[in-house]
């Protein structure tokens, strides 16, 4: 016959915290399934306020991840942005909004440019030069995990 222990109400709680921890701790050394290449941000002179970085994001896990924004030294904020447009009178008029998140899907890619998606940066600190290393921390869902990438500052894409 077999007798269960039983704790005390209190006592059953006392090892959460450390289960959490640890549960924590490992999902944070889960490295982060992303490739970043092709990365660039747009060199700007000092009389704008804002620029932009763009990549090609590849997503090597089965599951979709979401780009929901970043961060970097030259900027007071990183945003997800998608360029719009619209006819006016019979003209395309180009804008951008906001978006909460750009997808990067299961084993599949996103690409940043100019005229599409990009990550806004605001606000700016400094501005970047042509030759200039930026750094750009990205910011993932799920699982709130972040990459730090070194991107060069350059007037145009490569061609």
């Amino acid at each position: 016959m077999r007798t269960a222990i039983k704790f005390p109400p209190v006592a059953r709680f006392r090892f959460l915290p450390l289960l959490l921890l640890l549960t924590t701790t490992a999902f944070a050394l889960d490295p982060l399934p992303i490739r970043v290449t092709d990365a660039w941000v747009r060199a700007v002179p000092a009389s704008l306020t804002d620029t932009a970085a763009f990549m090609r994001i590849v997503n090597v896990s089965a599951d979709p991840l979401y780009l929901t924004g970043g961060s970097s030294p030259i900027a007071g904020m990183a945003m997800p942005m998608g360029t719009t447009r619209k006819m006016v009178q019979g003209v395309e008029v180009l804008g951008m909004a906001g978006v909460d998140s750009i997808e990067i899907p299961p084993h599949g890619e996103c690409l940043l440019k100019p005229g599409g998606f990009h990550l806004m940066l605001t606000n700016l600190s400094s501005h970047p030069h042509p030759g200039d290393m930026i750094q750009v921390t990205l910011n993932f869902e799920p699982g709130h995990r972040s990459l730090t990438v070194q991107v060069p500052a350059q007037i145009d894409a490569a061609p």
